[in-house]
């Protein structure tokens, strides 16, 4: 390449960087954010979120990133005439936290949520106006369901049940408006009854049976001011 065919080819990318340059953070006539956008934390260059406006309104991809060392911490993905944006958060070594849908602020519908490794589900639950309302299911990392329980409005509504990793039933509590109350039943990792009970507005109350080896070895009828599962 000659001397002048570079000089030009250097012209023309200055030319074509500043133009790229000039795309980001423009607003239309009626002085809304319009096409690429960019925004960087106050007070520094680290770049804070970017993506695409059409008119004021966010479409296609959202990058977020940390204050402190620019990892990418979030996605939001828009729709065109959707509502709903899918929404996925990460670690700052790019492993997945949870993803799910949200309406502006709010969590709606499924939402899972990840063990440390970043793929293997933790939590599988169900969100209206941000509030847990439906089934929340717990997992091992083997997969192995840990806990299951119902939600309404936010509150826990219901008969709670955990598991041993092998599928045993070892613990169910009963639920109403986020509180205890009702049965309560415990038994050990191979399924032997160890007490049983209820609980009346988060306090045991009533007759309350203990057991050993599968047979019954004392009852204690509450209450004796103690909250709370023993």
């Amino acid at each position: 390449m000659s001397k002048l065919n570079f000089f030009f080819f250097l012209i023309s990318f200055c030319f074509v960087f500043i133009g790229n340059a000039q795309e980001y953070n423009n607003l239309d006539g009626n002085n809304k954010k319009h096409g690429n956008w960019q925004k960087v934390y106050e007070g520094t260059n680290q770049l804070r979120y970017e993506g695409t406006f059409d008119h004021g309104q966010e479409i296609g991809t959202f990058k977020f990133y940390d204050r402190k060392g620019g990892h990418p911490t979030a996605l939001k993905i828009y729709t065109a005439g959707d509502a709903f944006l899918d929404v996925i958060f990460y670690t700052t070594e790019g492993k997945k936290v949870s993803e799910g849908k949200m309406k502006e602020r709010s969590r709606e519908g499924k939402w899972i949520y990840y063990h440390q490794d970043g793929t293997t589900v933790m939590t599988e639950e169900f969100y209206k106006n941000d509030l847990l309302d439906g089934m929340r299911t717990v997992y091992f990392e083997s997969g192995a369901v840990a806990q299951r329980m119902e939600y309404v409005n936010g509150k826990a509504n219901g008969i709670e049940t955990h598991y041993s990793e092998e599928g045993v039933v070892v613990k169910t509590y009963t639920h109403v408006n986020g509180e205890l109350h009702g049965p309560v039943k415990l038994y050990n990792l191979e399924g032997v009854i160890l007490r049983e009970g209820n609980y009346k507005n988060n306090q045991k109350h009533g007759v309350w049976k203990y057991y050993k080896n599968g047979q019954l070895d004392k009852t204690l009828t509450f209450p004796l001011n103690k909250i709370g599962v023993h």
